[in-house]
Formats: C-alpha cells, sequence, structure tokens
C-alpha cells in the first residue's frame, strides 16, 4: 500500500488525497541533521504526474509560487508532492519517522522503479486507471 506524505489542508486538495492536517503543526525552528540530504531525496524521487503551473507557498507572507509544485513523486512506497522539498529546507517540515527510516535505509539514494510499478502507483493513488484510457 502506497503512503502519502506532504499533503496538508492548507494546499488545493487533488486526485481525492487526503489534507486532513494542517502544515502548521509540522513546521519547526530547525531541522533535521541530514536535512540537505532528505531534500535531495525528496528532489530526486520519480515522477508519476507533472502539473502545469504554480502552487504558492502556504506559508509565505508574500505569496512565493513553486512551479509545479501539486505535481507527484514516488520512492515507490511513498508519494509525495513537487513543493515538499521547499517546504523542509525553507521551514524544516517534520517528516514520519518511518519515512525519514526509508530515507536513511536507502542511503538517501531513490530506487530505480520500473514502469510498471509507477502505473500502479499512480492508479493506486488517484483511483484512475491510466493505462487503459
Amino acid at each position: 500500500m502506497i503512503r502519502t506524505v506532504g499533503f496538508f489542508r492548507e494546499q488545493p486538495a487533488q486526485w481525492g488525497i487526503k489534507n486532513e492536517e494542517s502544515i502548521h503543526g509540522f513546521v519547526r525552528k530547525s531541522g533535521e541533521t541530514d536535512e540537505n540530504e532528505i531534500a535531495a531525496y525528496l528532489v530526486n524521487g520519480v515522477d508519476i504526474f507533472s502539473e502545469m503551473g504554480a502552487e504558492a507557498d502556504v506559508l509565505s507572507a508574500e505569496g512565493f509560487l513553486i512551479a509545479g509544485g501539486a505535481s507527484l513523486k514516488t520512492d515507490g512506497e511513498w508519494v509525495w508532492r513537487y513543493d515538499l522539498p521547499h517546504y523542509v529546507t525553507e521551514y524544516h517540515l517534520a517528516l514520519p519517522d518511518e519515512f525519514l527510516r526509508r530515507i536513511r535505509d536507502f542511503n538517501y539514494a531513490v530506487p530505480q522503479l520500473d514502469e510498471d510499478t509507477l502505473f500502479t502507483i499512480l492508479e493506486e493513488v488517484t483511483g484512475i486507471d491510466f493505462r487503459n484510457q
């Protein structure tokens, strides 16, 4: 079962992914000691869906825009938004311990995934059968 991380109620809902928690509860004064490596892992996640346009940084008073922010990335077990690394580095966003363990266990390198696996993940997350469209 695919798990999601980095989807918050302040962000526009997409694909039926639940945005129940507030991002404000995850903001910290400082990040993990390996925050840059964690952010690099997130940036290097495998793209599974690209959104055109830009998403507003929901924590920025200046309305900073993140190009493609609602796009989806994965590592085969977790799915996150393209804008998650921004929140991790700018606001030291806390991530689930299980996700951090996975990132560290993979030594900050996203595993390679085949096309069939990517379609399966995308279909599970969105509920849409993309292969038979």
